[in-house]
Order: C-alpha cells, then structure tokens, then sequence
C-alpha cells in the first residue's frame, strides 16, 4: 500500500469533508489492521477517525450504543446484564489483533476474518451512517451486499445499536478455525426468545462458511412457534442449510463446509435456548 498523505481531522465534519474531497483516494483509518491488504500500486491519503469521540459502549433503554471505532478489546472487556459481543470479541485472531482493530473496521468491508457480521444479523442490530444527514440501517440491509458500497461517497459508520438480551431471550456464538488466531471455517449465530416452553422468535445468522454473511431463514421458520428441545434446535439447523451455497476451505470439500456450517448452527442455537432459558427462570 501506498499512502501518500495524512489527514488527523478533530471533529466528525472536519472528516467527513476530507473523505467527500479525496473521494476514491480516501483511506479511513482506525484500527489499521488491514493496511497491508491494500493494493500496493494504489495511493492513498489515510484519513485517521481516532480524534472525532467515535468510540465507547454504553447503555442506551433497551439496547446498547457502541462507536464504531470502539477497540473489539473494550467488547472482549466488558460484562453486565444484555451484554453478549464480549463473547464474539474474545474469539477474533489475538489479544494484540484485538486491542488494535475496531468494530466499524470488522463490518464496514467483510473480510474473510470479519466475525461480527453474524452475531449483529442474528441480533438484529442497527447500524447508524453518518453523511450529509443522519441514517439508521437494519443489519439485514447492511449486510444485503458488500457494506463497502455504503461509503463510497465518503459518508462513516458512527455506531451501531446492539439490543441487550433480556428476560427470556438467549444468545449462542460459535466460530470453528484451525488455529487459534486463524480464519474460520464456519461462524454462527442465533439468538432465541421463548414464550413458556416455546420459541417466540429465532433469528439465525452464518458466516465464513458461505460466500458473504446471512441469515438463515428456512431455519427461524421451521423454529417459531414450536415447543424448544435440543433435537428440534439441531435437526432445523441440519435441514434447514440445504439451499444455500457452501465455500471450500483449507483443502475441505464444499459438502463438508456445509455440513460443519450446519453442526455449528445447531451448537449455537442450543447454546441460546440455554441462556434463554436460564434467563426466564
């Protein structure tokens, strides 16, 4: 990567100024985590986000306020009541990757190392743009295609809103990988609401496995409205992945993805009848 120039603006319209005038020569920077995948032939002027207060969690009712340049450390660090994305951050690459990388850096172009797609589709998040004014997307909507098209006007990710999971509702999150710190093989999320012994709601999510992050809808159908037990979890995740298209990885057929997308689906479904359940007692 090239990088011909540096911007530091201090203020948010200081920023988005500088991104609309540089257009496609603009590089935001944050985390800085993925310079090196940057085309080296290609010069750029890095516009850095770290002075314009785009950082930080906090409660906001029913649902959390996170900015986009907060560090996945600070979620991989914080604990209390509705607060799930500690489990999602302590499974990202390395300690050192983590203090380093932000959460708008993880989503705002889906990388093969990108694992919070999944948990924010699954979680219903809203993800709020900042342009010439002010919008809030679905996670649905985010993630229809690459995000990378939201910004090519030189608009910024400010924060994303995360539901808390409250009473009766659970979350589960699983990522399968080789090593520790390597890519994933297949990422799932799911997030449960129950109503007495029944499922209320299902919202499924997968990632790494298929070609770009998405929700699993035959899944939640074949889930809402039926009484929840670990074998109805695991046998809508084995059934309901039969549409979609699986990626091979690591030398691993795509008919082996496909089924370890669906075992892992199944894992983290229980895993969120199981908070849910705790949560409702």
């Amino acid at each position: 990567m090239k990088i011909t120039d540096f911007k530091i603006p201090t203020r948010l319209d200081e920023a988005l100024a500088a991104l609309r005038d540089l257009g496609p020569a603009a590089l935001p920077v944050a985390g800085a985590t993925s310079l090196v995948f940057i085309p080296e032939d290609q010069p750029m002027t890095a516009v850095d986000l770290n002075r314009l207060g785009l950082d930080g969690i906090r409660r906001d009712g029913d649902a959390f306020r996170i900015g986009a340049a907060t560090r996945v450390a600070a979620l991989q660090k914080r604990h209390e009541p509705g607060w799930v994305l500690d489990r999602v951050a302590l499974t990202l690459s390395s300690q050192q990757i983590r203090n380093e990388s932000t959460l708008g850096g993880n989503i705002c172009r889906v990388f093969p190392w990108s694992d919070f797609p999944a948990a924010l589709l699954a979680l219903g998040a809203g993800l709020v743009i900042r342009g010439a004014q002010e919008k809030e997307m679905t996670a649905d909507e985010f993630f229809s295609s690459q995000p990378a098209r939201l910004f090519r006007g030189g608009d910024l990710l400010t924060h994303i809103r995360v539901p808390a999971v409250g009473a009766g509702a659970g979350f589960g999150y699983k990522k399968v990988r080789q090593t520790a710190t390597g890519f994933s093989l297949a990422t799932a999320a799911a997030c449960l609401q129950l109503d007495g012994g029944g499922i209320r709601s299902a919202r499924a999510a997968l990632s790494a496995a298929v070609p770009f992050p998405a929700r699993c809808a035959a899944v939640e159908a074949a889930l809402a409205g039926k009484k929840a037990s670990e074998g109805l979890l695991r046998e809508a995740a084995l059934n309901g992945l039969s549409g979609l298209k699986f990626k091979e990885a690591e030398g691993m057929s795509a008919e082996y993805i496909g089924r370890l997308a669906a075992v892992t689906l199944g894992d983290a479904l229980v895993e969120a009848w199981a908070q849910a359940k705790e949560q409702a007692s």
